[in-house]
């Protein structure tokens, strides 16, 4: 039996976690979906929060473990479970990557954004909040990015739950005190993905030595799309 803590994206919660978890636990494993702050339910004020404390969050997740759990992040949670996995390795067994970021010491997401693999194919229209501290996205572009192969309803109970992102999160360098990763990593790459299109996922596999690499046939959120695939690919090396 393995133990699961997922880590979501920009704009998303926990609750984009809810089937997998369930799909988890009727394979014999537990799983946990936390909120980062000022995301999915947590009331947090926006003001002052960076990646730095979306690390936190997850972080202080992980003590509560009896022990180390494989840490998952979606998109933008790729960003946050490298700094915890890096903060506290020997509270990770190993850290997979779903169609997510991968960063090196000292990037921000919006410096991995920006690369042309990205910008060349990204269906995402973002927009400020009229204080300028979050970016939030257009519900069409979140439809076309976000939820491609996904079912209508999936897309109308999803669209409504989405939280506009505090733009310090998205410039905020992380910082790693180890130069290689210090757990195993698995990235599991979505080929039609028009959020984080598939030529940034691969620019991101090929700068990370011994990474292991499963590729799905799917958009941006395989958790709701492909769950049964998602869930194959969580549990290689678990059973």
């Amino acid at each position: 039996m393995a133990e699961f803590l997922l880590v979501h994206g920009a704009w998303h919660g926990a609750w984009c976690w809810a089937d997998t978890i369930r799909r988890l636990e009727q394979a014999g494993h537990t799983a946990k979906a936390i909120d980062l702050p000022t995301q999915g339910g947590d009331t947090t004020p926006v003001a002052g929060v960076g990646l730095q404390e979306w690390i936190d969050r997850v972080v202080e997740a992980l003590r509560g473990f009896e022990r180390p759990p494989v840490l998952v992040g979606h998109s933008m949670g790729g960003m946050v479970i490298t700094g915890a996995a890096d903060a506290v390795p020997e509270l990770v067994a190993r850290a997979v990557y779903v169609c997510a970021f991968l960063p090196q010491d000292g990037e921000s997401l919006m410096e991995i954004a920006s690369r042309p693999e990205c910008l060349a194919d990204t269906a995402l229209v973002q927009e400020p909040t009229p204080d300028g501290l979050c970016v939030t996205v257009t519900p069409e572009s979140a439809r076309a990015g976000f939820y491609g192969h996904c079912a209508e309803a999936d897309i109308a109970d999803a669209l409504p739950r989405l939280r506009p992102l505090p733009i310090k999160t998205v410039l905020d360098p992380v910082r790693l005190r180890h130069a290689t990763a210090p757990v195993h990593r698995h990235f599991i790459a979505g080929t039609q993905d028009r959020a984080m299109p598939i030529a940034l996922q691969r620019y991101l596999i090929s700068r990370s030595p011994g990474i292991a690499v499963t590729t799905l046939e799917s958009d941006h959120s395989p958790f709701l799309s492909h769950p049964d695939a998602l869930l194959a690919a969580l549990l290689q090396n678990q059973l």
